[in-house]
């Protein structure tokens, strides 16, 4: 679960500032436009709209693990270890700081 905030954390930091690259984001061009030296990728218009529609019905989450870990909570029974998810959220926080 730590894994995933991280790698959430991680994904977001396009939006928040930086191309792929490096540049700031808006310097050129868009972060979805974006693509490694000598790859192209070309999303239309279309499909962007389509794929924002089925994430806005049906976001991608897996409700049996949520259930899961809510009724594990619920008994008490669910393991946390302070110190991974404090060293997650500082190796977060230090890539968002770089």
């Amino acid at each position: 679960m730590v894994d995933a905030i991280k790698n959430s954390v991680n994904r977001m930091e396009l939006t928040k500032g930086r191309a792929a690259d490096g540049r700031p984001a808006g310097a050129g061009a868009s972060p979805a436009s974006v693509a490694p030296a000598g790859e192209t990728v070309k999303v239309s218009d279309a499909a962007s709209s389509k794929a924002v529609a089925q994430l806005a019905e049906a976001p991608p989450v897996n409700t049996e693990a949520v259930r899961r870990i809510k009724d594990a909570i619920s008994r008490g029974e669910y393991p946390i270890n302070v110190d991974r998810i404090s060293e997650a959220l500082m190796d977060a926080y230090r890539d968002m700081k770089t």
